[in-house]
């Protein structure tokens, strides 16, 4: 497997009307054998988190780049060993760069393909998706109770406040998932309820390589994919997972295109909206030209 990747962030309607800054970020990294991709939502009511939504990206970036030269190598301690290397870069970058404490108010969500499968780890709320070789597709959006989410910058001397805040939430964290067929059809539809603690640690999928074997797309989302004016949030992913092409900035050029369409209907993204994508290549589609123009 090859693996290919990029990314995308834009700013929401709300922001750009009230001439404030975009406060998602995303990246994106491969070297061929390994990728990750990487979105950060900042706080609205936050300091700088434009800014902070950046340097969380970046950091992640880099600790997951760190890790990949890790031995032993493990994909059951690697959120574990990223998000310790994440903190330890965020502590000495921060003073450097004269943020505060509320400037780092920001989700994190990333995944990672290694040739020892692969990893999605969710921080906060937003989306994940899978896009099978058969056309499926599996989507699945984390939520925070009361529009509330959880920041990784919370742990320290905000995580006891956060804590409380939540604690009389009858579901505190939800995860809401959707299975569509090739042909759009919606054939499974679940919920999973978790605690609070649950969503502090941080929600981890592992991928093995038997399943990758069966997967094209790996996709990560802000949660302002919830909030493209009249799109649910479901379509709103297949329609930005909806390549015709794939060469170069596939990510990008899509997400574009389906954004100005939700523009000519309605206002598009009401919040702002980031996403990353792994495109898994295989061996044989280099020959038979699949996914081309």
């Amino acid at each position: 497997m090859k693996f290919n990747v990029d990314h995308y962030f834009h700013i929401g309607h709300m922001h750009y009307a009230g001439g404030k800054p975009c406060q998602d970020h995303a990246l994106s990294r491969s070297n061929g054998t390994y990728a990750s991709v990487i979105v950060s939502d900042g706080c609205s009511t936050g300091g700088n988190t434009d800014v902070g939504s950046r340097v969380i990206s970046c950091s992640t970036l880099q600790a997951i780049s760190d890790h990949m030269g890790a031995s032993p190598y493990s994909l059951e301690t690697a959120a574990e060993s990223i998000r310790f290397r994440q903190r330890q870069i965020v502590s000495g970058v921060r003073p450097i760069l004269g943020l505060e404490h509320n400037d780092m108010f920001a989700t994190c969500l990333y995944a990672y393909l290694s040739p020892f499968g692969g990893l999605l780890f969710v921080h906060g709320d937003g989306a994940i998706a899978l896009k099978f070789r058969d056309g499926s597709i599996c989507v699945g959006r984390y939520e925070w109770a009361n529009n509330m989410p959880f920041y990784p910058a919370y742990e320290g001397k905000s995580l006891d406040a956060f804590i409380n805040a939540q604690k009389n939430s009858e579901v505190p964290y939800a995860l809401e998932m959707r299975t569509f067929d090739s042909a759009g059809n919606c054939i499974e539809s679940r919920d999973k309820k978790y605690s609070v603690s649950d969503g502090v640690r941080g929600m981890q999928t592992i991928l093995s390589l038997e399943q990758l074997a069966e997967i094209d797309y790996v996709a990560v989302f802000t949660d302002g994919v919830s909030q493209v004016d009249g799109v649910e949030w479901f379509d709103a992913i297949r329609g930005y997972l909806a390549y015709k092409n794939t060469a170069g900035e596939f990510c990008k050029r899509r997400m574009m295109r389906a954004i100005k369409d939700s523009q000519a209907t309605g206002k598009g993204p009401e919040d702002d909206i980031a996403c990353g994508v792994i495109r898994i290549e295989r061996e044989e589609e280099s020959h038979d030209g699949k996914n081309t123009e």
